[in-house]
């Protein structure tokens, strides 16, 4: 069928294949010949998903021939559509193509080929087993057109039309869908691929020899998914609406998509639509998609649709009756299709026969779904018997207790809601109309949604006080009983065995942990207790199971057990539940109780109202949280008294029976269910007396006897007199009429009268014979009554016509009366109506010109005084500004007058810090200082809310010393100050800035470190830097003398040394070296870790990253030492990669690293690379 290369020992040196139905031949047969008329070289291979066996041929081969046995193809067509079929079947066809030793290119079947892709896909491979093509290479822009980031987000990155494999790819054939776990190589080549995705970004134009090019090269492929040549129009028909590429604005685009049309229709693509052959049954009706989900999920796996039955057992699988009353096929219908929601929201109660009425009619005749998936009718349900007993409707362990009680309370008892009283468990139950609803409940509240039911049944008191509500049920307790089942027969042994319940549907109210804490308090040494646990619920609640298992792992005293009858074998059961499930909670520990086990429970809800004082029971704190402690010391002195226990079993025991036994539950029961039934009589309503029949053709008789009344009153003068005339013109043809209906109820009334004496006959024992005579008279009478009937609908015509008629001649008679009248008062009225409305109108005009008026002369002198007060506003501040700028000044000249200035070249500004002094040549910190008067106002405001006044102040890269002089100010004669700064003359202003600026002794508590704060004493080699101040580095091994050297310390050893800060804490520490804070940090990790002051450190993470250190692992290691990363910008707390990310185009950021809390220290993150360096080195 399909056109390849077929040479004896010929080697292809490319394999393409693609995945098509037959609907899709045409296309595959235009990508065949592109392909392989541009790579002779290569063999191309076409999977036809439904073809019959029969039809393979040189290239087209079948599911079979690629080992997809025929029973495992109907399974996958039945549950997939065409297109997951197609995608399901590719993995395997690659497969068996890579086994013959070459790579594999996978095409979609709407593409054509227009060059060789034998070297790109080659070199690809080379790289990585898989390589993968993107839809597009540049981002789409958000301007709604289509498609757009979000069809791109929706449907994938890359395009699922190109695909190449080779060797080693065959683990990964399966997961093609998931890019990110298989090794893949992107093609980023814009010659291929161009479809509706990219033609806007690759123009396409023609060379001069007349071939296709994109960005100035050859076209390689095209890819036209989506492409309708029914409407040639749009390049894509899956996005219409508002579709980005415009074939009108593409020429070359419209060509190709034209010439592409016309080679579809040559390879034999037609207007009439090839069907799949897995898309319907045989008799042509469509497989629901939502249908085919039900049939991936069913287990075990039905019969498929094209098997060898013919689709017979797939049809009675899919026709079965549903739980909601329907049918599998006719529920799935009703799912997939929006408009059916909208049109039957309920299909299944309200609207359940308008559904049934158009699954029988359109469903059927549109060929939705066959005949046998027709759901059938819903039926009435029981007939309700009038007399005491009780229904007990329902599953379920609640329900089975219940049922025992009813039976032993002497009532008649049904199964299904025949009687009156219907008592069920579960609100899904339904109840026909008409029934005394009793609902049994375990842990009601308010909020509940009951609806229809008329009493409410729960075990406590306690629940009931939750249950009640205004306009709710009534709420009464009748509590669920428990079997007794006798007392266990237990012997103590040498282990104390305590047992616990785990249900983690109940988890929080449950509280098991609660339990192992109680236990592990209790006996943290003894080995002769141990702890069982019966656990259920772990599969469905898996983290609440995990969280109980690693509590209990490591203790090899407590087991987990998924048998409740470990219980039964505990010297007791304890049992730390919390408010929430209390009723549920009280009947599990009754089921416990009532074999002479002993209970340790919460003293609150349910539990403690059942148990009393027969059970052990813990107190609790406020919101009834179990005091672990206090049941810690009640479970040690248990296991040390088994013999009290034992006896507090037999004690709960007879309680429990006294209150909750089947027949004690069953008096109870009785009661109530003859107090429902009497109030369901008194408010059933009473019988209607009977009405003798003739009764109305009587009161109908008399009717004939009225005479139309023509004096009632009209708003047309002469209404009454054209009622006489037309009752004059009509009187012969009135009593005619008259006189046949009253023929004609004469008859009817000796018809009836008769058939009810007949019947009353009938009723005291007429025979047969009679009454079949009766019949046939009744027929006679029938056919009489028709003719009569027939003839009074012909007289009704007539006098209909007639009606009409007069009622037309009244109706245009009362228009002419009604136009003479208006036109009369209207003429009468209009000129001094007109005349008032004008004398109204300019009254009001005046007046709104005068309101004008008022309010212009308002708003220009607002605006006159407004621009008044902003001129002398501005002239003040600008004033202002002139007199601030000369006093500055005045200051700063006076200044440099009176005080000594030091022998380093500098300049004086006036700040908020007082009279500084920074050298001549800074070009950065010198014109912001003296132009805004503040340096870092964010930090300086951080510093001072974090500051101890006590503490200590350690400025690493100190410069002139602003922060220090601002610090010392503050902090008076109670702290102290350490500043280290590197360079000499920056050192020298420091010192001058602090003796200028703050009185002698609050000067003292100053200490200047003249050198480089690193992680190592020694020498570093200094450079200046534009800035200000110096930069320093390692000094090379081979550096020369001429090299510029300063003195390296170590912080924590030099803080040791200063008697000053002796006995002092850290308090807050910055460091402005960006790029080397981390290794001055590292001379001061051993203080940071012992006194976890605030640090503010200027970060440049290019600058780290020229120093040789990862900025990540920088950051990280700060973590390790207890910070949080906290840039000051944001205030918010960042992860070290975020932060670096951030960073891009900056060049350094102010970092708070804030002491994270001791509790709340977590785990150290894992670092990017090795950190071999002690904790207390250099990163």
């Amino acid at each position: 069928m399909l056109s390849v290369t077929e040479v004896p020992e010929f080697q292809p040196a490319i394999c393409a294949c693609t995945v098509a139905t037959a609907a899709e031949l045409p296309a595959v047969k235009v990508l065949s010949s592109s392909f392989l008329a541009e790579h002779p070289e290569g063999r191309f291979v076409a999977l036809v998903v439904d073809a019959q066996p029969e039809h393979a041929g040189p290239g087209l081969i079948t599911p079979a021939e690629i080992g997809v046995p025929e029973t495992e193809l109907h399974v996958l067509a039945t549950s997939m559509e065409a297109d997951a079929l197609k995608t399901a079947m590719l993995p395997r066809l690659l497969e068996a193509l890579l086994s013959q030793g070459m790579p594999v290119l996978y095409l979609d079947p709407w593409v054509q080929v227009f060059g060789s892709l034998t070297k790109l896909v080659l070199e690809a491979l080379r790289n990585a087993p898989v390589a993968l093509l993107p839809r597009t290479l540049r981002p789409l822009p958000s301007d709604g057109l289509q498609p757009g980031p979000a069809e791109l987000h929706d449907l994938g990155a890359f395009d699922p039309g190109f695909i190449a494999v080779g060797q080693g790819s065959e683990p990964y054939l399966g997961s093609l869908d998931m890019p990110a776990i298989v090794p893949h190589h992107v093609v980023r080549d814009a010659r291929v691929g161009v479809s509706v995705w990219n033609v806007a970004d690759r123009p396409l134009h023609r060379t001069e020899s007349g071939s296709l090019a994109v960005v100035g090269q050859d076209l390689l492929t095209v890819h036209f998914r989506g492409f309708d040549p029914r409407r040639p129009w749009l390049l894509s028909a899956d996005f219409a609406d508002r579709p980005r590429v415009l074939l009108s604005e593409h020429q070359e685009v419209a060509e190709l998509c034209t010439a592409y049309r016309a080679e579809l229709v040559r390879c034999g693509w037609t207007v009439q639509p090839v069907p799949y052959r897995f898309g319907s049954l045989i008799d042509g009706t469509q497989i629901p998609s939502e249908l085919r989900a039900d049939y991936r999920a069913a287990s075990p796996t039905p019969p498929p649709a094209f098997g060898e039955d013919g689709g017979g057992g797939f049809l009675t699988w899919a026709c079965e009756q549903t739980a909601s009353g329907g049918t599998r096929w006719a529920d799935a219908v009703w799912r997939a299709d929006t408009s059916l929601q909208q049109q039957f929201p309920a299909p299944f109660g309200a609207d359940a026969d308008a559904w049934r009425e158009w699954c029988a009619g359109v469903g059927v005749a549109s060929g939705r779904l066959p005949v046998p998936a027709v759901p059938q009718p819903r039926s009435e349900g029981p007939a309700l018997l009038d007399q005491l007993g009780v229904s007990v409707v329902g599953s379920g362990p609640l329900s089975q207790l219940m049922l025992a009680a009813a039976r032993a309370s002497g009532l008649p008892v049904s199964t299904s809601a025949g009687y009156p009283v219907v008592m069920r468990t579960s609100p899904d139950d339904e109840v026909p109309a008409g029934r005394f609803v009793v609902e049994v409940a375990l842990d009601a509240t308010s909020a509940d949604d009951r609806t229809g039911v008329n009493e409410l049944w729960l075990s406590s008191d306690l629940s009931r006080a939750a249950a009640e509500r205004i306009g709710g049920p009534i709420v009464r307790v009748v509590p669920v009983p428990v079997h007794d089942v006798g007392a266990r027969e237990h012997t103590a042994g040498d282990v104390v065995v305590f047992a616990a319940i785990a249900d983690h549907s109940l988890d929080r109210p449950g509280n098991v942990l609660g339990a192992v804490s109680a236990f592990l308090s209790a006996f943290p040494d003894r080995t002769d207790v141990e702890l069982r646990i019966a656990v259920s619920g772990a599969f469905e609640h898996p983290e609440a199971a995990e969280r109980l298992r690693l509590a209990t792992a490591s203790d090899p005293r407590i087991s987990l057990v998924e048998d409740v009858d470990v219980c039964l074998d505990a010297d007791a059961v304890v049992s730390l539940h919390r408010g929430g499930a209390d009723d549920a909670i009280a009947l599990r520990l009754a089921n416990l109780a009532v074999r002479g086990i002993p209970i340790v429970a919460s003293d609150h809800g349910a539990v403690a109202e059942l148990f009393g004082k027969t059970a052990v029971l813990v107190p609790c704190h406020q919101g009834a949280e179990p005091d672990v402690q206090a049941a810690a010391k009640l479970l040690h002195s248990l296991a040390d008294d088994l013999a009290t226990a034992e006896a507090l079993g037999a004690a709960a025991r007879e309680h429990v029976l006294s209150v909750r036994s089947v027949p004690r539950v069953a008096e109870l029961l009785r009661e109530r269910v003859e107090h429902a039934y009497r109030g369901w009589r008194a408010r059933r309503p009473k019988p209607k007396p009977e009405v003798d029949p003739m009764l109305a053709l009587q009161s109908a008789k008399h009717a004939l006897l009225r005479q139309p009344n023509v004096d009632t009153a009209h708003r047309t003068p002469m209404a009454p007199a054209l009622r006489k005339v037309v009752l004059r013109a009509l009187d012969h043809y009135d009593n005619h009429m008259r006189q046949v209906l009253h023929t004609l109820i004469d008859g009817v009334e000796r018809t009836v009268s008769e058939l009810v004496d007949r019947q009353d006959a009938l009723k005291a024992g007429v025979g047969a014979g009679e009454l079949e005579l009766l019949r046939a008279e009744v027929e006679q009478v029938a056919e009489r009554q028709s003719h009569f009937g027939d003839q009074l609908v012909g007289v009704d015509d007539g006098v209909v016509r007639v009606r009409a008629d007069m009622a037309g001649q009244g109706r245009r008679l009362r228009d002419i009366e009604d136009a003479v009248v208006a036109e009369a008062a209207k003429r009468a009225k209009s000129n001094d109506v007109l005349a008032e409305r004008i004398d109204k109108l300019t009254v009001a005009l005046d007046r709104t010109l005068d309101r004008i008026d008022t309010l212009e002369s308002k708003v220009v002198e607002v605006f006159r005084e407004r621009d008044s007060r902003l001129d002398a506003a501005i002239r003040a501040a600008h004033h202002a500004q002139q007199t601030a700028d000369a006093l500055r000044r005045v200051v700063v000249r006076q200044h440099e007058a009176a005080g000594d200035a030091p022998e380093v070249r500098s300049s004086l500004v006036l700040c908020d810090a007082g009279m500084m002094r920074l050298p001549s040549d800074d070009a950065f910190m010198l014109p912001l200082l003296s132009s805004n008067g503040v340096w870092e106002p964010d930090l300086a405001e951080l510093l001072d809310s974090v500051l101890e006044p006590d503490g200590i102040f350690v400025d690493v890269g100190a410069y002139v010393g602003y922060h220090s002089i601002r610090v010392l100010s503050r902090m008076g004669l109670m702290g102290a100050v350490v500043a280290v700064e590197p360079d000499a003359s920056a050192a020298a202003l420091l010192r001058h800035n602090v003796s200028a600026n703050l009185p002698a002794a609050v000067a003292s508590r100053l200490t200047v470190i003249e050198g480089a704060a690193w992680e190592s004493p020694g020498e570093l080699a200094a450079s200046p830097t534009l800035t200000g101040g110096v930069s320093v580095s390692p000094l090379p091994a081979d550096a020369s003398a001429d090299v510029a050297r300063v003195r390296a310390v170590r912080l924590d050893k030099e803080l040791e040394e200063i008697s000053l800060v002796q006995g002092m804490k850290l308090s807050v520490v910055r460091v402005d070296t960006p790029g080397r804070g981390h290794r001055a940090l590292a001379g001061l990790v051993r203080l940071l870790r012992r006194d976890r002051p605030h640090v503010f450190l200027e970060f440049s993470a290019t600058s780290t990253s020229e120093f040789g250190d990862d900025p990540v692992t920088v950051l990280k290691e700060f973590g390790v030492w207890g910070y949080d990363l906290v840039p000051l910008a944001t205030r918010q707390v960042a992860a070290p990669d975020q932060i670096v990310r951030a960073m891009e185009g900056l060049r350094s950021i102010t970092l708070w690293l804030r002491p994270r809390p001791v509790g709340a220290k977590p785990a150290a993150p894992t670092p990017s690379v090795p950190i071999k360096q002690p904790a207390d080195q250099a990163i």
